[in-house]
């Protein structure tokens, strides 16, 4: 079975609703995805070219329910990366905002319109056939318009849509909002699990610094809110207070690791409002959700990433590949499960490859587990350098220097060390904390106070922009 084949179960349910158009029932997407059917062949590559409205997300379930295999990219993508993957990847139909179409592609004949989206075909044909498992293609860095994705199967998004349901139990008066870029990992396994479990989700393209963000959430009755860290540092900042109404059951938080302090006081609000707190773990090369940690645990174990999602097994190993048995010792973080996905692709061609991971996923993210088989990162492995034959983290540098009042994110670059930071601190002060945190001398670190940290449209950090500045 397919993660979108039967939603005709739910009828007349809404399952979208916009400021821009009316709501959008269960059965009109039905309509719109049988219109589709009719310019397609199964198993075609279509580009769809994502944004946070209605016509996009009928877009991609469209494609899905016509086992199509979609490429997504996020509408931030620049024109020139766009054309560069239509050159590689040879989809042979589009899907993305009539205006793009227009200008970006310079194509006038749209084949069919959904709400502001329309299909149109590139000319392209192609004669490879693509793996019968795939389905999706999500990319690995953003909008910066890499040709590297991480091949998904049909499976893959089923299995892991079903393991998300066995801890949020979403019924189908439930609604949450869009919050970030719909292509994105984490965004899109809300909208898979939502929409599979004939619930609705408000579509929103603001921004919770907009009063018009709140002015709908409050409207639309929202009774689930999801974020990055990054979104849940800025709401403590303009008043947690903003999120909190009657109709909100639950908070979910994935996409990095929350800030001590931050989880600490979500999780006391949570728990004084009678409002479950889930924070989850997961990669885009496991379709993506790997870990949960239980509401029922949010202040209890700070800091914990919890324990694996129902059916996939998570355990650590050593720098031998040894698998680590007691508590307390640092190892790198491996899966196996049905989420795990096909591999990677770069090219056309690599669209009918196998499944080159057989179901295992190497994390790269460096974690251990206490006495209670909770689990907790430590960082990235590709973060751990070594300065003057000494290894240090720098995840867990930056977590300790916030832990004592300084905001501050750290890249390599040679044998130095950057430090950026957008709050003015007293430079002497800094070098002398930092220097006494790290164990190292103050000599190799170079400080830079800049306007903004850079980051990615998932509003994960862009390591590769800091050291441009």
């Amino acid at each position: 079975m397919e993660l979108f084949k039967d939603i005709a179960k739910f009828k007349d349910n809404v399952a979208l609703l916009s400021d821009n158009y009316n709501p959008v029932s269960y059965n009109e997407i039905l309509i719109h995805s049988e219109k589709i059917k009719e310019h397609l062949n199964e198993r075609t590559l279509i580009l769809v070219i994502s944004e946070n409205s209605v016509g996009s997300i009928i877009s991609y379930i469209s494609c899905l329910r016509n086992n199509c295999v979609v490429l997504l990219i996020d509408i931030k993508t620049k024109k020139k990366d766009i054309l560069k993957l239509i050159k590689i990847y040879r989809p042979e139909f589009i899907m993305a905002p009539i205006n793009i179409i227009k200008s970006y592609l310079e194509i006038s004949n749209i084949k069919k319109k959904i709400f502001n989206y329309g299909l149109c075909e590139t000319g392209i044909k192609n004669s490879l056939i693509l793996n019968k498992e795939l389905c999706l293609l999500l990319p690995t860095s953003g909008s910066l318009g890499s040709p590297k994705f991480v091949r998904l199967s049909k499976n893959n998004l089923l299995f892991n849509c079903r393991s998300i349901l066995k801890y949020l139990e979403i019924k189908t008066s439930h609604r949450s909002l869009t919050t970030m870029p719909s292509s994105y990992s984490y965004m899109l396994s809300i909208i898979n699990t939502y929409l599979y479990s004939g619930a609705s989700i408000f579509v929103e393209n603001k921004s919770i610094l907009q009063r018009e963000f709140w002015e709908n959430y409050k409207k639309n009755k929202i009774t689930s809110f999801s974020g990055v860290p990054y979104i849940f540092e800025t709401l403590i900042k303009l008043g947690f207070e903003k999120i909190l109404t009657k109709n909100l059951r639950e908070i979910t938080q994935a996409g990095g690791k929350l800030n001590t302090e931050t989880q600490k006081k979500i999780a006391d609000i949570c728990k004084k409002n009678k409002i479950k707190f889930f924070i989850m773990y997961g990669q885009t090369e496991a379709s993506p959700r790997i870990s949960y940690l239980d509401s029922k645990f949010a202040s209890k174990k700070i800091g914990s990433i919890g324990k694996a999602v129902p059916g996939t097994q998570m355990w650590l190993e050593d720098l031998n590949q040894k698998i680590i048995k007691k508590p307390n010792q640092i190892g790198e973080l491996k899966i196996k499960g049905k989420n795990v996905s096909l591999g990677y692709s770069y090219k056309f061609e690599d669209l009918n490859n196998k499944d080159e991971n057989k179901g295992v996923l190497r994390t790269g993210d460096l974690a251990f587990f206490d006495k209670d088989n909770f689990y907790f990162l430590k960082g990235r492995k590709d973060r751990i350098i070594k300065i003057f034959g000494n290894r240090l983290s720098l995840d867990e540098l930056e977590a300790k220097m916030n832990e004592i009042g300084f905001s501050l994110i750290c890249n390599v670059e040679g044998n130095k060390i950057k430090v950026f930071f957008e709050k003015e601190y007293n430079i002497i002060d800094l070098k002398n904390k930092i220097s006494e945190v790290s164990n190292q001398n103050s000599s190799i670190f170079d400080f830079k106070l800049i306007k903004k940290i850079p980051r990615t449209s998932s509003d994960k950090i862009d390591y590769k922009k800091l050291n441009t500045l």
